[in-house]
């Protein structure tokens, strides 16, 4: 019955009269139509078929059609013939191709070394020569630097008897102002220095410090305070005895007690210790140079007060009145390099099949991955320092300028900035310890905030007037590291993401516009742009309630600040793991980070911003 159906048809289309042949062709010709259900076999009955089940031609519906369902990707992969004739771990006869190259996480930008002068050392450690200017009229007070305490005097000792206590008395000196006499030690010193000038504490006031029954009291005369780091200046009088013999009677720490106009001011007594002379390239003091010994004008410190007129010697004082005396003093600073360092390990697989696979060199990969982390590492030592040099900066600031000189504000209402926790960060003290790669010591220091909100009354304030005051702050902050630094003015600012969000906002306010080249750019953040001629950046590594502002200075390389050293940047060794017989990196840098100069601190300020009110 096949034959004769579909014989016919063969022969007329393809010419093939074989017999043997036409048969075989019709029955192929017969199993295709039935496979494809293409209506009905020629000379067949429909129903010829309905024993093998389901429905068949000319019928075709969803529930007799085999698809190929849902993508799904294949489970584990089959090492074994049994896995893989798992049917639990069979997936759909989809092609998966990667529509995307091979995603990578990207770093976070690095901005620190944009902020400091870069200075390879040619080995694992230097030198830094320093030279100074005193006020001297005699040694300093334990011997020429480094000699700082009685317990390192230089010599210390001369003919059976501490050295020291064979030097003269200098011109003038001052110290660390520990506490007031008979209170705490956990006041903050601007506390201390507001109620001592409250209780009248003024250039002129007399100080006696005692040794003993048998020595003449040590007697000086208040100066005022140092530029830089605050410290009371003090022009000695006249005394029995060396200076360090009477800070050494009291173990390091000695109780000055005041007369002003000649009568006893107790409230006034203080208690000092680490006498030093006083650099003259810090501080000015005036009078020095006309003091006739019949003149008893009190001195005056740096900075001018309208209250103290000054005026020279006369030509017969000048020929009979030696002059006073300055003096040079050299020392030199050690450091050494620090080192970090990580290590990548891979497979034998890894590295095959990703190159064949993806094209990738996994060992490269992996050495960036390496490299970036030092560099991340080196970035954020580096911003840390400078945050916490300008906070300390900050803080000696308003130690001797006032609450006047406090850049930190907030911009919540005068009432409730009172209520609100004053800001603190760390701060490094000490010398740096080479050894151990860190400073001495380091301590929390809290300072106050001044409200900026909007005053009580008033009826012109806005967003724009209050984010305002953030440029002003800056340039202020860029002027007291001219001031106090003497350098020059600051180079560059580092903030957050949401202050530098309010500096774009702000940036074209025409009323009362500042010098800005800030973008308003949406992703320009690596720098913003410049503001009062300093370039902003945005450290991504601050987070949102980190709203602190870095202003510095990025001055010469024989300038005061710090100082990147690197030693070896990034040294990389390859060996293969005995082990495992695969590929291991081990990827090292050396480097110094340097505070270099006097008070490099002075080249960096810090300042907090509340943005709440905003």
């Amino acid at each position: 019955m096949i034959n004769e159906a579909w014989a016919p048809m063969i022969e007329r289309t393809t010419g093939v009269k074989d017999p043997e042949k036409l048969a075989w062709m019709s029955q192929l010709a017969h199993n295709t139509a039935k496979s494809l259900n293409e209506g009905e076999v020629p000379q067949m009955n429909a129903n010829a078929f309905a024993s093998f089940g389901g429905a068949y031609a000319p019928y075709q519906n969803l529930y007799n059609t085999v698809g190929v369902g849902n993508v799904v990707p294949a489970g584990r992969p089959g090492l074994t013939g049994a896995e893989q004739a798992d049917p639990t771990q069979m997936g759909s006869g989809d092609k998966f191709p990667a529509l995307l190259p091979l995603a990578m996480k990207v770093a976070a930008k690095t901005i620190g070394f944009e902020l400091v002068n870069t200075t390879p050392l040619a080995g694992p450690s230097g030198v830094l020569p320093y030279m100074d200017y005193v006020y001297s009229g005699s040694k300093q007070p334990y011997g020429a630097t480094p000699a700082f305490g009685p317990g390192n005097a230089n010599p210390l000792a001369y003919a059976g008897e501490a050295a020291f206590k064979l030097y003269g008395l200098p011109h003038a000196f001052k110290a660390t102002l520990v506490k007031r006499a008979g209170t705490g030690s956990e006041e903050p010193m601007i506390k201390v220095k507001h109620d001592l000038e409250k209780a009248g504490l003024k250039a002129g006031v007399v100080y006696t410090i005692a040794l003993d029954s048998d020595t003449a009291d040590l007697r000086v005369e208040f100066i005022g305070w140092s530029r830089i780091d605050g410290d009371p200046m003090f022009k000695v009088v006249n005394g029995g005895a060396s200076l360090g013999e009477y800070f050494m009677a009291g173990n390091g720490n000695v109780t000055a007690e005041a007369y002003a106009e000649g009568e006893r001011k107790s409230v006034l007594d203080v208690v000092l210790r680490a006498p030093k002379l006083i650099s003259m390239l810090e501080d000015q003091l005036l009078g020095f140079t006309a003091g006739a010994e019949n003149r008893h004008d009190a001195w005056a410190g740096t900075y001018q007060d309208g209250k103290v007129l000054f005026e020279p010697m006369s030509r017969a004082a000048g020929e009979m009145t030696p002059a006073r005396q300055i003096s040079l003093q050299l020392f030199t600073k050690n450091i050494t390099v620090g080192t970090i360092q990580i290590a990548c390990a891979v497979t034998q697989e890894q590295v095959t099949d990703l190159q064949k696979q993806w094209g990738i060199d996994v060992l490269k990969v992996v050495e960036n991955a390496g490299v970036n982390e030092l560099s991340q590492t080196i970035n954020r030592h580096i911003t840390s320092r400078l945050f916490a040099l300008g906070w300390k900066n900050h803080a000696k600031l308003v130690e001797v300028e006032g609450l006047q000189a406090c850049l930190n504000m907030t911009f919540m209402p005068a009432a409730q900035a009172k209520t609100m926790a004053k800001p603190a960060y760390a701060i490094p003290e000490g010398e740096y310890d080479n050894e151990n790669q860190c400073y001495t010591s380091q301590r929390i220091v809290e300072m106050p905030i001044v409200p900026m909100g909007v005053i009580d009354g008033a009826n012109f304030e806005n967003h724009d007037t209050l984010v305002k005051r953030i440029f002003t702050n800056i340039l202020a902050a860029s002027n007291w590291i001219q001031q106090r630094g003497r350098y020059g003015a600051a180079t560059f600012v580092v903030t957050n993401i949401r202050v530098a969000t309010l500096i774009q906002g702000n940036a074209h306010y025409s009323f009362s516009p500042v010098e800005n080249t800030v973008k308003q750019t949406a992703g320009q953040l690596y720098p913003i742009g410049t503001v009062c001629g300093l370039t902003v950046y945005v450290d991504p590594l601050m987070s949102a309630s980190d709203t602190r502002v870095l202003v510095g200075r990025k001055g010469g390389k024989d300038e005061p600040g710090t100082h990147f050293c690197p030693y070896v940047m990034a040294e990389t060794v390859r060996i293969i793991a005995e082990g495992t017989m695969a590929p291991k990196l081990m990827i090292k840098s050396r480097y110094a980070l340097i505070d270099a100069g006097f008070y490099p601190e002075t080249q960096y300020l810090t300042f907090f911003v509340d943005c709440r009110g905003l």
